[in-house]
């Protein structure tokens, strides 16, 4: 009978459950707060590798190197990325200097991580030159 009568047991577990469901709505309504990680994405790592043997189909890309002719890769690699990329190449030659004087990019520099590629193309002329091209990609958000 005194079982009965004490009622303070069953307020703690009446208590513990409206704590729990708080807890778990809270949890469930609030929006997680992701963070992805570019520098790791394997997509990224795939669409630079394919930007760029693309470009370098029959020699194309050391082609426009050789002729200085940024802007125009500029515009390849740009109608090859999706518009939520964005890009950022640079040519080097064999002694890593700069070559492109303009940016080869979609835009001013991003806050976000980006994953960058390393790709080397030869020149198929007589005169053997090789070059590093250094692409550069992020997702805007």
């Amino acid at each position: 009978m005194r079982l009965l009568e004490d009622k303070r047991g069953q307020v703690r577990v009446i208590e513990v459950f409206f704590a729990s469901m708080l807890l778990l709505s809270v949890l469930t309504l609030i929006p997680s707060q992701s963070t992805v990680n570019n520098a790791n994405d394997p997509n990224l790592s795939s669409t630079a590798q394919q930007v760029l043997l693309t470009l370098d189909n029959n020699g194309h890309l050391s082609k426009l190197i050789e002729n200085g002719s940024w802007t125009q890769i500029r515009q390849c690699v740009q109608s090859t990325l999706p518009p939520t990329v964005w890009f950022n190449l640079t040519v080097f030659n064999e002694n890593n200097a700069q070559m492109n004087d303009i940016p080869i990019s979609s835009g001013s520099s991003i806050n976000q991580e980006s994953y960058s590629f390393d790709y080397l193309c030869v020149s198929q002329n007589p005169t053997y030159a090789s070059y590093i091209i250094r692409l550069q990609l992020a997702v805007v958000s």
